[in-house]
């Protein structure tokens, strides 16, 4: 499981949210065959997006972030729900992987810097909250304090790593998000800024250390408060009720032409690639055909 700390710093003027999330990395791993550099971005994504998640008020609130940075790696697409839980997927997960300038998979080159992001939450109400903002480094951690500041008028600091093992595997990913309050103070925003400056390589100083481990050493001179500590996890809820429904869009020459070519129809799953298939009569009572 995956594990999130929440606290207050800073005479309670800066909210901090820490995630530690190398077992969210390592399904998705396990899911989509993942390039080092495909993993290494959506795995910051995926962390972010699960801090996010966890921010909603309501149980049935979800929210999605898509990223088209314009780069090799195609869009990067993830959900998140109230509890935190998250999964997503990447157009390209094979995506060819390279070192930039610092030593380090460059991720920024896999997601471009020519598009956009989208962050869409669904809180009950008739229409869903929906906003965009412009790609400035692909680097992702400084994508999401953009669009922060920008669509949500929320100034932050994002800090988001990922460690790839010589094997493809994950052995550390975590994120720290950081909210100035609006009572804050500009000493309180100044300590923690000198403090925040620091944590750059979040996935290498969270290596055998939980959120709030990391939280508590790396925080303690700013009066740490606890809020709320809990787990999340890559979770994927489909099923095939929900596929029945993706499988009732289809036309009944659709059907028939899909089972002539194949025997069958196979849907999969994007968020974690499970497969469900249909014969020919399976299909038929799915979408309410007669012979």
């Amino acid at each position: 499981m995956a594990e999130i700390y929440k606290a207050l710093a800073c005479n309670d003027e800066i909210s901090l949210t820490v995630i530690k999330s190398t077992d969210i990395v390592n399904k998705a791993i396990e899911y989509f065959n993942l390039s080092p550099v495909a993993a290494a971005a959506l795995g910051r994504v995926l962390s972010i997006c699960a801090i996010m998640g966890y921010e909603l008020k309501h149980d049935e609130d979800y929210m999605t972030v898509v990223i088209n940075g314009g780069g090799d790696i195609g869009v990067i697409t993830a959900t998140a729900s109230s509890s935190g839980n998250v999964k997503g997927y990447v157009t390209n997960p094979g995506v060819e992987s390279f070192i930039n300038e610092y030593g380090k998979l460059d991720v920024k080159r896999a997601v471009g810097t020519q598009g956009k992001m989208t962050v869409i939450k669904n809180m009950g109400l008739k229409d869903p909250y929906v906003g965009t903002s412009e790609i400035v480094s692909g680097e992702i951690a400084e994508d999401f304090a953009n669009y922060f500041a920008t669509s949500e008028q929320t100034p932050c600091g994002v800090a988001l790593g990922v460690k790839i093992n010589s094997d493809g595997s994950c052995i550390s990913a975590g994120g720290i998000f950081a909210s100035v309050l609006p009572f804050a103070t500009d000493e309180s925003i100044d300590r923690f800024e000198k403090v925040f400056a620091n944590l750059s390589n979040a996935s290498q100083l969270m290596y055998g250390k939980t959120a709030e481990e990391f939280a508590k050493e790396y925080f303690c001179t700013l009066g740490l408060k606890e809020i709320d500590k809990s787990t999340c996890a890559y979770v994927c809820d489909c099923n095939k009720e929900k596929i029945d429904k993706v499988l009732v869009s289809l036309q009944k020459n659709d059907v028939d032409e899909l089972i002539a070519e194949k025997g069958e129809i196979e849907v999969v799953c994007q968020f974690c690639n499970k497969k469900y298939k249909y014969n020919k009569q399976q299909a038929y009572e799915v979408c309410g055909f007669k012979e």
